[in-house]
């Protein structure tokens, strides 16, 4: 079920920092992710939001607007993308199982459960991680609700089935990410182990291969990753190239962190109380870059994601804020400088951002041409096949931008 209910939502930008402005969305959430095919920020919704609660969320990073909404289950939690952007897959407070949704279709689509104990009951999904490269497969950190501790295991899933080997409950890793194909890394946060594991998939499943105890030591603490650096949310860089170690200490960050590939710096939505601070810091020299207070939201602030070149999203309960650095807002500057609306479409496509369009192109992500158009900001796609593709388009100069988007 899909419901369209748009919502006008942009508020007052604010901006300390020359290059950084401030949007705000109003509305309730727990997770955020982001797909660079839709240019969408997508959003687990709770029933605490009413009429659009339990489901997805569609946030437009450039209207910040709640675009829309499509059902999802009872109490959406925790959210992951896969890396071409097909499928994000959601955990539930409300039921012991995991969905699937696809990104192409706005649609939910299959749901399976995640197991229980005889005496800690079912399992809930805590962490959800989507293999790269293959997006039909999850590693799924899972919990107990009411007993402590509450880790009941990582475990692999194909589609709706599970691979038989996971790690032991009990004591294990709370949050998850994957470093490859066929590895994670894992933080325990619930017991004074405070151990970080590194696992091990195969096509039995997943297992335990080393522990490392006391590089992080804090609490429910969750962390980022990339490239061999574990980002703590309490400011910490741990390098686990090899056996962890502590590799430096960002000053002042404590709250959630992405790595920003784009300016090869790490945000963080770094609160103290209820004090927002955006902060971005250089990964090398583990020095702080810049700083914006943000006053029109409260904290504790759940999550933050990259959301574009430039475009940073946190979230707490009742607000998505959307920061904005203004010196990538010159045509050219990145792939969303040609926008096209909408997105996704069932038909014509509107193309905006360059001048004098002489032609275009649509190719399939296997990078064959499947259209071609002449000159005109408007192009009808109404005869491909639903999926994702890139348009390129061309000026009379011979200048050339592309775009994705999703044909329904």
């Amino acid at each position: 079920m899909r419901i369209k209910l748009p919502l006008l939502v942009l508020l007052t930008t604010f901006s300390t920092v020359a290059q950084l402005q401030v949007f705000t969305v109003n509305v309730n959430t727990n997770d955020l992710v982001y797909d660079s095919v839709t240019n969408k920020i997508y959003a687990s919704l709770p029933s605490s939001n009413g009429t659009n609660g339990n489901s997805i969320g569609i946030i437009s990073p450039i209207t910040y607007t709640l675009e829309n909404t499509a059902f999802i289950g009872s109490e959406p939690t925790v959210l992951a993308i896969s890396d071409n952007g097909q499928y994000i897959y959601s955990g539930f407070a409300g039921s012991s199982t995991v969905r699937r949704f696809d990104v192409a279709t706005q649609t939910a689509g299959i749901q399976f459960g995640l197991g229980s104990d005889n005496t800690t009951g079912p399992n809930y999904a805590e962490d959800i991680e989507v293999m790269p490269g293959f997006p039909q497969t999850i590693a799924v950190a899972r919990k107990n609700n009411g007993f402590s501790p509450r880790h009941e295991g990582v475990a692999i899933y194909d589609d709706n089935v599970q691979r038989p080997t996971t790690t032991p409950d009990h004591t294990g890793s709370n949050r998850i990410e994957f470093t490859g194909p066929n590895s994670l890394v894992g933080y325990n946060n619930e017991t004074t182990e405070f151990g970080i594991r590194k696992l091990s998939v195969t096509a039995s499943g997943v297992t335990n291969t080393s522990v490392t105890q006391n590089v992080m030591q804090n609490f429910y603490l969750d962390f980022s990753y990339h490239n061999n650096r574990m980002y703590s949310f309490d400011g910490k860089v741990v390098d686990v190239s090899g056996v962890p170690y502590l590799a430096g200490q960002f000053t002042g960050a404590t709250g959630p962190s992405v790595y920003d590939t784009y300016y090869n710096q790490v945000a963080f939505a770094s609160y103290s109380g209820s004090v927002i601070t955006f902060k971005r810091y250089n990964p090398e020299t583990f020095l702080l870059a810049n700083s914006l207070a943000i006053t029109q939201a409260t904290g504790p602030v759940k999550s933050i994601i990259t959301c574009g070149n430039g475009c940073y999203a946190l979230n707490t309960a009742n607000k998505v804020v959307i920061i904005k650095d203004s010196t990538l807002s010159t045509p050219g500057a990145d792939s969303n400088a040609i926008a096209v609306a909408p997105n996704p479409t069932t038909g014509w496509l509107q193309v905006s951002g360059i001048a004098n369009i002489a032609a275009s192109e649509i190719h399939d992500l296997n990078g064959r041409v499947v259209m071609r158009s002449g000159s005109g900001e408007q192009v009808n796609v109404e005869g491909l096949e639903s999926g994702l593709y890139v348009i390129r388009v061309s000026d009379e100069a011979g200048n050339v931008l592309v775009s994705k988007f999703v044909k329904k």
